[in-house]
């Protein structure tokens, strides 16, 4: 049995309306999602036709291994109690649980640790087996909020996927995240650099770059650059005003790919991308949370008991008010029903539905904004 605070959630929703509100350009819709992508750096040894290199030093006749560093771009989704770090199949085989991360938390600030510091020793990226994709599961579910609030840890959700092998409208404005050419990484802070582009194509059979391994693709109407690689396409929905509470609110973001590489030649070309499907399906084949799980106030009283099968709710147990007091707590069972949501005073956020054990969707009850 697994025992969760509610802490982090909250921390991560205030922090990121204050990145709204700190936008004085305008641009807080796509900036509030910055927390959530992140810069991965590692150093490997050279090879060429199989053979690792190793240079001697002349003034020392020490022999030691010629390195170079690699680097690419993922970003944090959230599937309920689970989180991962989802990257580009062709970066994770070269980044190490020695590698490092940085990424910007949700105050704002930068973060760099090495990736064992998030999962166990035991921990193995998990990747598709034809497209351009791998997750690693982080650890973070099992130490205490304390620790994860320190972190500033910030997720993308797993119901903003698109699961379906589409392209996107070819009107739809799109934005890629990431960090080309290590760029938004290097200083005092980490801030990704975004890309506007649209998509070009429908779904396109083609042979991946690293090991020419046909998958379905999708293009966009602009080349990618070095260092894209990992990063996710987003669609970004523009926040609006709340006409009952004059705030602004913000709209979940669609996830509809993963950046590959570019397809060019002299006159230019157009950028690759593993539509957002292989994603969803990639998350799947990882490790997730079963058992009981059990939610608290910050009082130390229980807020909820639920059960839980590859990481989503499967059924729930209770549900109480701050007080004490038993709460309506939907009708969820055996991975069918609805699920509802409460905020620490009590209000319902959202009924959320299931079937199967799979999340269909929910319906807001409060949209009081950010």
């Amino acid at each position: 049995m697994k025992i969760k605070y509610t802490l982090l959630f909250l921390v991560i929703i205030l922090n990121n309306s204050k990145a709204l509100a700190q936008s004085e350009d305008g641009d807080g819709d796509e900036r509030v999602f910055f927390n959530s992508i992140v810069y991965l750096k590692d150093s490997v040894v050279k090879k060429e036709n199989n053979y690792e290199i190793y240079i001697k030093d002349i003034s020392t006749g020490k022999i030691k291994p010629f390195k170079y560093a690699v680097t690419g771009s993922g970003f944090f989704v959230s599937k309920d109690l689970d989180s991962y770090l989802v990257t580009a199949n062709h970066v994770a085989n070269q980044i190490s649980l020695e590698g490092e991360i940085y990424f910007q938390n949700v105050d704002n600030e930068k973060r760099s640790l090495k990736l064992k510091e998030l999962v166990n020793k035991n921990s193995t990226w998990i990747s598709h087996p034809t497209a351009d994709v791998s997750v690693l599961r982080l650890n973070i579910n099992e130490k205490d909020s304390i620790y994860l609030d320190e972190l500033g840890i910030s997720s993308f959700s797993y119901s903003s996927i698109k699961n379906e092998l589409t392209s996107p409208n070819r009107l739809q404005d799109l934005t890629i995240f990431g960090f080309p050419l290590s760029l938004g990484a290097m200083g005092n802070q980490v801030s990704p650099i975004t890309k506007k582009l649209k998509a070009a194509s429908d779904i396109l059979y083609l042979n991946r770059f690293d090991n020419k391994v046909a998958n379905a693709f999708y293009l966009l109407d602009d080349p990618s650059i070095s260092g894209f690689s990992g990063g996710p396409v987003v669609i970004i929905k523009e926040s609006y005003e709340n006409p009952y509470s004059n705030k602004r609110v913000r709209m979940s973001p669609d996830i509809v790919g993963l950046v590959h590489g570019t397809i060019n030649d002299k006159t230019g070309g157009f950028a690759a991308i593993v539509p957002a499907k292989f994603i969803a399906e990639t998350i799947d084949l990882a490790p997730s949370f079963n058992g009981k799980y059990v939610y608290y106030y910050s009082t130390g009283k229980i807020w909820s008991e639920r059960i839980y099968k590859n990481g989503f709710p499967w059924t729930v147990i209770s549900n109480f008010d701050s007080k004490g007091i038993a709460q309506e707590m939907g009708t969820l069972k055996n991975g069918n029903g609805t699920l509802i949501i409460y905020n620490e005073k009590g209000e319902v956020i959202s009924e959320d539905s299931y079937k199967k054990g799979i999340f269909q969707g929910s319906n807001y009850v409060n949209l009081k904004g950010l």
